[in-house]
Order: C-alpha cells, then sequence, then structure tokens
C-alpha cells in the first residue's frame, strides 16, 4: 500500500520506526514483550542509536515503555486513555460532520478505502487497518473543508495505533467487525440527519470501551 518512491526518500531512523510499528502492530511483538536495543540493531543491520531513536518515537505513540537498561517493553493503552483519546476525535469529527454539504464525492472516497480495509481484513493486517482507518475518517475531515479543525484531529493521529492494537486485545474483536463498523459510518452519512450522523459516530468511538468497561474488558 506503500509507494516505493516515498520509501526511498525516508531517513533510515523513521524506515526502522515503521517497520517496528508494523511488527507490534500486526502481534509479532506482543504485549509485554522486550525490546532489546543491541538485539533490534544486529537483526535490522543499524546503530543501536538508529534503533533508540525508532523506540523514541514508538514511545511518543503509545506504543513502548522505554525503560533506562535499554530496553523497551510493548505496551497497550489503558481504558482511560482509549476513552480520551477516542472522546477528542468524536469531538471533532462530530464538528466537521455538521460542516459537510454535500457527501456524494465523501462517500464515494470512504467506499474506497472499506474496499482496501477488506482486504486488510482478511489479511489479518492490523497495521494497514490503522493506516485505512486514518484515512478513512480523514475523508470526514477533508470534506468538511475545516483545515484548523483537521491540523487538531491529526495531532492525534500518532496514538491511533496504540489505540486500535489496545482496543482489538482488550475487546477480543476481529478485522471484520472493525469492517462492519466502518460500514455503518458510510451507511449513516449515506441515509441520515446529522443527529443520526454524530449518535452513529458517539457510537462508533465511545459505545463499545464503554460496554466493554463495564463487562470487565479492560481488566488486567
Amino acid at each position: 500500500m506503500t509507494d516505493p518512491a516515498t520509501v526511498l526518500h525516508r531517513s533510515l531512523p523513521e524506515n526502522v520506526y515503521l517497520l517496528l510499528r508494523r511488527r507490534i502492530l500486526n502481534n509479532d511483538f506482543t504485549a509485554g514483550q522486550r525490546l532489546i536495543e543491541m538485539n533490534l540493531a544486529e537483526e535490522l543491520g543499524v546503530s543501536r542509536s538508529t534503533v533508540r531513536e525508532a523506540l523514541r518515537q514508538l514511545s511518543v505513540d503509545g506504543l513502548v515503555d522505554i525503560s533506562p537498561r535499554r530496553h523497551s517493553v510493548v505496551t497497550r493503552m489503558a481504558y482511560e486513555e482509549i476513552r480520551d483519546a477516542c472522546y477528542a476525535r468524536f469531538v471533532l469529527e462530530a464538528g466537521a460532520a455538521r460542516s459537510i454539504g454535500e457527501r456524494r464525492t465523501m462517500l464515494g472516497q470512504m467506499e474506497a478505502v472499506l474496499d482496501r480495509m477488506r482486504a486488510a481484513a482478511e489479511d489479518g493486517d492490523v497495521a494497514s487497518m490503522v493506516d485505512l482507518d486514518t484515512e478513512f475518517h480523514g475523508c470526514i475531515i477533508d470534506a468538511s473543508g475545516r483545515h484548523r479543525l483537521g491540523s487538531l484531529w491529526r495531532m492525534l493521529d500518532a496514538q491511533m495505533g496504540a489505540l486500535m492494537r489496545s482496543s482489538i486485545d482488550r475487546q477480543h474483536i476481529d478485522l471484520g467487525e472493525a469492517v462492519r463498523r466502518h460500514q455503518l459510518v458510510i451507511d449513516v452519512f449515506g441515509r441520515g440527519d446529522i443527529d443520526q450522523i454524530v449518535a452513529t459516530l458517539e457510537e462508533h468511538y465511545l459505545g463499545t470501551v464503554d460496554d466493554m468497561a463495564q463487562a470487565g474488558g479492560f481488566g488486567d
């Protein structure tokens, strides 16, 4: 899904970061697993400083906790962190939805992204699903024409990978269910009024998270 020309223009630390991110999101590195700088550097054929820089970014993303003893631990977001990030995204997206006039172009874009989501779900590719989730919801943001709102919304992008990986682990949902939930968003934009749309976005972001918390799905 990545343009090879884009990869060629990335820095080495960025490529290492993206590789490790993909492995964490696809559960090649599981929650609680230690990531040791020296071992990763040897495996990838890069310097420890390059690995260290990549791990720092993964820590910002909420995917690892860094130890001062030269290793990091793959982590998962807690309920409070997940709900806080989801609430912020919902509020911004609901505001964007209220600014959208003609929806036909946006819906076509969302349908195209959803087709790629289905393929990623069939492959069990969580990393691609995370990127496609951002692309999917970005269609709503972009259709609003609210550039300042879009900038604020995209500040949350970095944590979306950690959020989705944590939600999948804690809620025990499969990727096919994630596709179904995004189809519901398309459906309501196609036929609903703004109140129905906002209610669906709220359920999309917050409903299942709260249901799982009440059922003990976020217990350690």
